[in-house]
């Protein structure tokens, strides 16, 4: 049941609202792309769980987006338009997930 209703949330449209400024240099988003890269054991440029769900689902190559050099997989098409809709705030939410 608690899984259903996890999907069912990362599958919603409606934006996430960062808790913190976002992340506004280059060397900034990178290091935060470079610690989600890791969070999964495997230093690859590819950020396989899902960043819209604070790295906590495992994310699909079908919903992928690729920013500042990285690939970020989403569990669904929600979480992905999100990141896709504004980029810097996916950022930010994957910075207070790593951190």
């Amino acid at each position: 049941m608690l899984a259903l209703a996890l999907l069912l949330a990362c599958g919603s449209p409606e934006p996430a609202t960062p808790a913190t400024p976002a992340a506004s240099t280059g060397d900034d988003v990178a290091s935060v792309l470079a610690k989600a890269d890791a969070h999964d054991g495997t230093v690859d440029k590819v950020v396989s769980e899902c960043g819209g769900c604070g790295l906590g689902m495992q994310g699909d190559p079908a919903h992928a987006a690729r920013h500042a050099g990285y690939e970020l997989h989403f569990c669904a098409e929600g979480c992905l338009q999100r990141f896709e809709a504004d980029p810097e705030a996916g950022v930010q939410s994957l910075a207070s997930a790593v951190d």
